[in-house]
């Protein structure tokens, strides 16, 4: 099951995503948890020291060592190049499988922090400001999700802020979109954004709002107003133990949170329960996205046609 936790800057949705991952790792096998913000927050709210640097899997050699490991022995990709962001796996590539904590991957690029697998896309290092886009290094992020077998287990991903992740194939990896938000008329035109382009996309059905920083009953009202009732998972009042957490630094513990929004976790996961689908019923979807992404002028001009790699007889069942 994979969970992105979607928002604007400074709505919550780094610490959403790790009261979730706290309470899955306190209630069932631990999940992986993938800051793909280019803030790369998350780290600090589980573990004193930094997030090591060269585990950032957005740097050029961790990239291209990602991409090796993937690509296995697909025939299909002539080159490392030519391993696009929406190219998907075939018979012959390696697969990230969740449940297997043995997985290269694992073991070369998360930090192992107990009750949760940690990573993180990472920011800019020094040689890439002024000469790359955060885009290129979700590429890397998109390339792990199609090729990730999640069966069993918990994937998930606190996103670039915005609505970023719609320029890629990221959308269509997920089986729940939450949407955290405040209660205020940006907040709701951000919904709104994010309700028309999840229409755009086909995938509507995934999307979900965690009303947050809710400090009375006008704001619930406001909400409950504003967002259709079926599609509001519930709201979070101004946690005093979170406002100490950002004011001292602490590391986050869902037992830490006050009882009474505890239960809003459950509730999450209880949803995104109900809403994952088999691995195989992704695939359609981004065979889509592949084609009309390689189909572009600069990719043909390059590669010529790399809709070959679409291999219609793969199965995430074997």
């Amino acid at each position: 099951m994979r969970i992105a936790v979607v928002g604007k800057w400074g709505s919550g949705k780094t610490t959403t995503s790790a009261l979730l991952a706290s309470y899955l790792g306190s209630v069932r096998k631990k999940p992986l948890l993938i800051d793909a913000d280019i803030n790369v927050h998350l780290p600090a709210l589980f573990m004193r020291e930094e997030f090591p640097i060269e585990k950032y899997l957005s740097s050029p050699e961790n990239m291209r060592k990602v991409k090796e490991y993937l690509i296995g022995n697909n025939h299909r990709i002539a080159s490392l190049a030519a391993f696009r962001k929406t190219t998907p796996p075939t018979k012959e590539s390696q697969l990230f499988v969740l449940s297997d904590a043995q997985n290269y991957l694992y073991q070369n690029f998360t930090q192992d922090l107990g009750t949760l697998f940690l990573m993180a896309v990472g920011t800019y290092t020094e040689d890439q400001i002024g000469a790359s886009c955060y885009h290129n290094s979700l590429a890397i992020l998109e390339n792990l999700l199609s090729h990730m077998d999640d069966r069993g287990e918990v994937c998930i991903v606190d996103m670039v802020a915005w609505v970023d992740a719609f320029a890629s194939s990221l959308h269509a990896q997920f089986d729940m979109l939450l949407l955290v938000l405040e209660p205020t008329k940006k907040g709701i035109e951000v919904r709104k954004q994010y309700a028309h382009l999840t229409q755009s996309a086909g995938v509507y059905d995934q999307l979900f709002v965690l009303g947050n920083k809710c400090f009375d009953h006008a704001d619930l009202d406001f909400l409950r107003r504003e967002i259709p009732e079926e599609k509001l998972i519930w709201e979070l009042g101004m946690s005093q133990y979170l406002r100490l957490l950002e004011r001292n630094w602490d590391q986050i513990s869902f037992a830490g949170l006050e009882s009474e929004y505890q239960p809003l976790f459950s509730q999450i996961f209880e949803k995104l329960q109900s809403l994952a689908q088999p691995l195989d019923t992704r695939l359609p979807k981004l065979y889509e996205l592949h084609r009309k992404y390689v189909s572009q002028d600069f990719i043909v001009e390059r590669f010529w046609d790399l809709k070959g790699q679409i291999d219609e007889s793969f199965s995430f069942h074997g």
